[in-house]
C-alpha cells in the first residue's frame, strides 16, 4: 500500500469518525473534528485524535480530589458546548460540578465502529484488490 493509498484510508476513518459523532449527536461545536488530524512524519502517516475522545465513547467518572486540569480547562470546553447549545453560560458551572461529582455516560460506538475491524477491512478491500492484481500483472508479466 503507497501512501496515497494509506492517506486515502486516514481521510476515509477520519470522515466515518465525524459521521459517527454527528450521528451521536456529539459534535456540538465541532471543535472535536477539527482536531482529528492526519500528520507525515518520514514515511509514516496517522491519523491523530484529541486524547479526551475515548471518552466520548466511554464516559468518565467523577473527578478526583487531585486531577490535573486539561487543556483547555473543563469549564471552558463545556462553555464551548453550551453556547453552541444556546444554553446560557451561567448553567456551564452547574454541568461542571455535576461532572466532576457523577462523572458522565460515553456514547459508545463514537470510535468503535469508525475504527473497528469490519470498517477498516471495507475500506481497505479495493486497496488490497488493486495491489493483488498489479502483482499478479507484474508475475504474469515476468512469466511472458
Amino acid at each position: 500500500m503507497n501512501n496515497d493509498q494509506l492517506l486515502e484510508l486516514l481521510e476515509q476513518l477520519k470522515t466515518d469518525i465525524i459521521n459517527s459523532m454527528q450521528a451521536a449527536g456529539s459534535n456540538a461545536t465541532g471543535q472535536t473534528a477539527k482536531q482529528l488530524t492526519i500528520t507525515q512524519q518520514d514515511n509514516t502517516l496517522q491519523l491523530e485524535l484529541p486524547g479526551y475522545m475515548q471518552l466520548l465513547e466511554t464516559g468518565r467518572g467523577p473527578t478526583g480530589p487531585d486531577a490535573v486540569p486539561g487543556d483547555p480547562p473543563m469549564i471552558q470546553r463545556i462553555q464551548q458546548w453550551c453556547r453552541a447549545k444556546g444554553i446560557p453560560d451561567k448553567a456551564a458551572w452547574a454541568i461542571k460540578k455535576s461532572i466532576d461529582k457523577k462523572g458522565f455516560k460515553g456514547k459508545p460506538g463514537i470510535l468503535s465502529e469508525p475504527l473497528g475491524d469490519d470498517n477498516i477491512n471495507n475500506h481497505l478491500n479495493p486497496a488490497l484488490e488493486a495491489i493483488a492484481e498489479e502483482i499478479g500483472k507484474q508475475i504474469t508479466g515476468s512469466i511472458a
